[in-house]
Order: C-alpha cells, then sequence, then structure tokens
C-alpha cells in the first residue's frame, strides 16, 4: 500500500546559537589572552543563546502535490528544505520522505528525492552544457546508454537541446536554471524540492519555468514538489497548497484560494453605470443598498459634472450578488461592468505574518 504522506514532518525543531556577544574581560572586549587554552575558553565564553529557526512544523504533503512555503526572510523556509534533503540535522522531532527518516536514513531520502538550490550551482564553465550534465550521470552512478537516452530527453524537454554542446559560460540566468532542473532531474527522484526556483529570472523565463514544474512534471509527470518561494504569485499560480511559515511557526496550511478567503470578513463588489445623474433617486438606491442584510458601506462614485459613475459596495465575502444586482436594475440603470475584488494572498499574507516592516524572523 503505497504512503499517504510522500513528505512528513512532526514537530520538528532546528536550533542554531546566536552570534558571539562582546563581554568585557572576553575575548572581544579588551581582555587579555594569554595562552592557548585562553583563547579556547574566550571563545566559550563569547557563545550566545540559541534561536529556533524552526519550532515543531508540522506539515504532510501528498504524492503528486506542488507544496509552497511561503515566509518572510529568515522565517525557516530554506532550513526546512536543508533538513529534509539531509543538510542540516535537526534537533527535534521527526521527518521523512517516502516514509525514509531523514536522520537514520539518509542514503534512503536522497534515493527518493533532488533539491535544487540556489547556491547549488556547481557546473565547470570549461565544459558545455552536455558534458556538465554527463559529468553529474557519473556521480551519480548512471549506465552510459541510461546517460544518453536520460540527457537527451532532459534537453530536449528543457530546450536546450540547440545549446547543448555550448559553453557553460555563454548560457543565461534562464538557461542555467534550466540545465539545474535537468540535473535534478538526472536520477528521476520522485521528489523534488526548490528553493526560490525563479530568483533571478526574467518575467518569461520565469513563466516558462513554472510551467515545467507545474503541468509537466507534477501533473504529466506526478513527481512530488515541495518549493519555498517569497513570489506569492508564484505561490498562487502552482501551489495546490500552501504553508505560510513566519518565525518558525506554521500559521496557515491550506489552498490558496481558502487562505485569501479565510483571513477576510469582507469582499467588494464595484459596479460602474453609463449616462446615469447622481440625483435624489440614485440616493435613494445609495439608501436602500447600505439597508441590505450582509451590506457593510456603499461609497457612490460621482465626478464633478454630477455624473452617476458607479458605485462600490462592501459587503459579507459569502454574500450573493445577485440581490444586489435586482435592486439596481430595478431602477433602470445601465450597468457598464460588475466586478468582484476579492482579497489577494499578499493580501492574507501581509495580515497572517503581520509583516512588519524592517523586522524579521529568526
Amino acid at each position: 500500500m503505497p504512503l499517504e504522506y510522500v513528505i512528513e514532518t512532526i514537530d520538528l525543531i532546528k536550533r542554531y546559537p546566536t552570534g558571539a556577544r562582546r563581554e568585557r574581560g572576553g575575548f572581544h572586549g579588551g581582555g587579555q589572552v594569554t595562552s592557548f587554552s585562553g583563547v579556547l575558553n574566550a571563545f566559550r565564553r563569547s557563545k550566545g543563546p540559541f534561536i529556533e529557526a524552526l519550532r515543531g512544523v508540522n506539515l504532510q504533503i501528498k504524492r503528486g502535490e506542488v507544496f509552497g512555503v511561503l515566509g518572510p526572510n529568515g522565517a525557516g523556509k530554506t532550513t526546512l528544505i536543508k533538513v529534509l534533503c539531509t543538510l542540516v540535522i535537526h534537533d527535534e522531532g521527526e521527518a521523512y520522505v517516502n516514509g525514509f527518516d531523514v536522520r537514520k536514513e539518509p542514503t534512503e531520502v536522497l534515493k527518493n528525492l533532488q533539491a535544487v538550490l540556489p547556491e547549488s550551482r556547481g557546473f565547470n564553465w570549461r565544459l558545455t552544457g552536455k558534458q556538465n550534465l554527463e559529468f553529474y550521470a557519473l556521480l551519480y552512478g548512471l549506465r552510459k546508454k541510461e546517460t544518453e537516452e536520460r540527457i537527451d530527453y532532459l534537453l530536449e524537454f528543457t530546450g536546450l537541446k540547440e545549446r547543448a554542446n555550448d559553453g557553460y559560460q555563454r548560457y543565461s540566468s534562464g538557461m542555467q536554471r534550466k540545465l539545474l532542473l535537468c540535473r535534478a532531474l538526472l536520477r528521476n527522484t520522485p521528489t523534488l524540492l526548490f528553493d526560490e526556483p525563479t530568483v533571478g529570472l526574467d518575467p518569461a523565463s520565469a513563466a516558462e519555468f513554472r510551467g515545467m514544474l507545474h503541468d509537466t512534471l507534477a501533473r504529466e509527470g506526478g513527481k512530488t514538489i515541495l518549493l519555498s518561494t517569497h513570489n506569492l504569485y508564484e505561490a498562487q499560480d502552482m501551489c495546490d497548497r500552501i504553508a505560510i511559515l513566519d518565525r518558525g511557526k506554521i500559521t496557515a496550511c491550506d489552498t490558496p484560494d481558502n487562505i485569501r478567503h479565510a483571513i477576510f470578513e469582507e469582499k467588494v463588489f464595484e459596479i460602474s453605470f453609463t449616462d446615469a445623474i447622481y440625483n435624489d433617486e440614485q440616493e435613494g438606491l445609495v439608501d436602500e443598498l447600505e439597508k441590505m442584510a450582509g451590506v457593510h458601506g456603499v461609497t457612490p462614485e460621482v465626478d464633478p459634472e454630477g455624473n452617476f459613475k458607479g458605485v462600490s459596495i462592501r459587503v459579507n465575502k459569502n454574500m450573493d450578488i445577485n440581490e444586489i444586482l435586482k435592486v439596481v436594475m430595478k431602477r433602470g440603470l445601465k450597468m457598464r461592468t460588475v466586478n468582484t475584488n476579492e482579497p489577494t494572498l499578499e493580501e492574507a499574507f501581509i495580515a497572517i505574518t503581520g509583516q512588519r516592516k524592517g523586522e524579521r524572523g529568526p
């Protein structure tokens, strides 16, 4: 029976020591150090307390899911990714990839996932793109025939086939990111981890890269993808579910739409009119709308000539617009447009994290 969750963390905690503190009479405070043991003692005294980058993180990610982790700088996103790919050892709790414990069974974990981190370029500038992939295929222990077939497929898949024999130094940022993806897919692991997958890419390249991850790898290939990102549009566009990580804790975890709507109790209807004059009758319309159950406020838009350009109506998030339209149509007004302004993921993110300017998490 296949596992229900490809990635699972249970009360995951990771601590880091704080930076050295300046202490009077210590190593940084001007005191004298007269021996090697004195140097060691000074370093020991300079250690500060620990901070928790991850504070009891619980996640359950299903097979074939595109799951995003959002959070302010320093929230713990990269630490979480590095724990899952065994680069960082957690202090407490549990973490599993395809049922394998990341602390006790790191070799099995690495057979089941591949991480793509921004700093993990590792390509030789003197080699071509194809030669770089051949080098990594050799490191991964792939057979010659398998290597040839896999590299040909990946270069075709990412659109790099015509540039495969160009030197890596001639690759643009977008092409370098695609080569990273090729390397990540050499072993064809079922799970992929990405830290800021489109950072530094132009909008067109970023959109193409997102399409490859979401449409081809996840939807068609059935791969499980976990990504951390600052790009809220990217998260809303790509992810089946997202978790908001703030100061090492998960503060929300749901679909992007559910998170957007759960945090706010209101939405706004905007109706624009043509050939309408704001008079006593239209003022009566505004009064009638304001008295409707579920309506929290009505703001008419009137230009200096007295033309009734439209109306903005704040309502309960579950209110049906048909009731409002009936009232408007009864007045015989010609409606040009009807729009619904719902909260964005960015607004929800700011509301959930408190997004204090200039303030960072651990």
